[in-house]
């Protein structure tokens, strides 16, 4: 059974293998960083599995590393949050 989700975000893709644009998955990121904010109902109202929104936080937090030059992921870097423990 397959299940249509009406409220995908704009610019979603629809072929089998989709291609999501840096723009949504930065969108997407930006989102589940907020605090309180939920990463499975995030990722269920884009349509996809919220491992793959997991792994795209990780990603851009892995880009916003110092070691890293600034690039297309800018928007995504900025709203990355830095905890230090002492």
């Amino acid at each position: 059974m397959i299940e249509a989700v009406a409220e995908r975000l704009e610019g979603a893709p629809r072929q089998l293998r989709r291609r999501w644009s840096d723009e949504l998955k930065a969108q997407a990121v930006a989102e589940a960083l907020e605090p309180g904010a939920s990463v499975s109902a995030i990722a269920h109202r884009i349509g996809i599995h919220p491992s793959q929104l997991f792994a795209w936080r990780r990603n851009a937090r892995t880009d916003a590393s110092p070691q890293r030059s600034a690039g297309a992921g800018a928007s995504v870097r900025a709203a990355v949050a830095v905890v230090e423990i002492w």
